[in-house]
């Protein structure tokens, strides 16, 4: 369960930054992560409320809520360079450069920090699937043209600075989980962005969803509730399979990415692509066969 898990979360990730992708230029990377962390809230208390787990989120450890609280805040901050990054380059480029950092950082903190060690599997998969993300970024040189457009490095390098910071969210993440539930983990994580977001609504009239043309709400909300669903599935996925096997897995989120920007929003489907794909998909087969 642990290993499909991560699979829903990387599809689930790679769908949110296609439909936000599309929202207007007056919305802004933190409108984004704002909607997302409300929203997300909202729907996880929800959840917590029906199921009868909020008496478990009270009695979380004081420890484990540190931990996860500050995994939260190092992830909301990688999300804010993240999405800057998605509105300077593309979709189909982002994706690539942050998730191909994440797994090396993630897999070599895991096996430092978390006392993981990668199997056969785990490194086989995450090799083929290193390759295949560098596949899908890959880009013939066009010889009519000088250089890249400045918008696509500065976007490379915030895709960087993303994966790190992710990576290190990841590791806090997976040992604040060990000892509380998943669903209130995933409630913890969106609380600290949610009510960061209000200090900085208070703060920055600029920073408000109010600010937002209803044009863009569809997109956000629908967004939001794929960010929602992602964070569930991602402290489901850890608490059920070895950290190892779950950053690869959800490192396949370059793959769908690719497919769902070809399939929504038009960007071209290459041959590297198609060729990324594949080594992505053979990357998934090794990490469950012999995980």
């Amino acid at each position: 369960m642990g290993e499909l898990a991560a699979l829903a979360n990387a599809v689930v990730w790679a769908l949110t930054g296609v439909v936000t992708k599309g929202v207007g230029k007056n919305v802004r990377p933190a409108h984004i992560v704002t909607a997302q962390a409300w929203i997300g809230l909202s729907v996880l208390v929800c959840i917590g409320v029906i199921v009868g787990q909020m008496d478990d989120l009270l009695r979380a450890p004081l420890g484990s809520v540190l931990l996860l609280a500050g995994g939260a805040a190092i992830n909301t901050l990688g999300s804010l360079v993240f999405w800057i990054a998605i509105s300077r380059g593309r979709v189909s480029s982002v994706y690539p450069t942050t998730q191909s950092i994440f797994i090396l950082i993630s897999v070599i903190t895991g096996w430092v920090f978390l006392g993981d060690n990668p199997q056969v599997g785990v490194i086989g998969g995450a090799a083929l699937i290193i390759g295949g993300v560098i596949l899908l970024n890959w880009k013939s040189f066009d010889h009519h043209t000088a250089n890249k457009p400045r918008g696509d490095y500065v976007a490379i390098g915030l895709a960087v600075i993303t994966s790190v910071l992710w990576a290190g969210g990841f590791v806090t993440t997976a040992i604040g989980i060990e000892d509380t539930a998943p669903l209130p983990a995933a409630t913890i994580r969106n609380f600290v962005p949610a009510v960061l977001f209000i200090l900085i609504s208070v703060f920055m009239p600029k920073m408000r969803l109010s600010r937002v043309y209803k044009g863009n709400t569809i997109r956000l909300v629908v967004g939001a509730l794929l960010f929602a669903f992602s964070s569930l599935s991602f402290v489901f996925a850890l608490d059920n399979a070895p950290p190892g096997v779950v950053v690869v897995l959800i490192n396949t989120s370059p793959m769908w990415a690719v497919i769902f920007a070809a399939m929504v929003l038009r960007e071209r489907l290459t041959r590297y692509a198609l060729g990324g794909t594949l080594l992505s998909l053979s990357g998934i087969f090794v990490v469950l066969a012999f995980k």
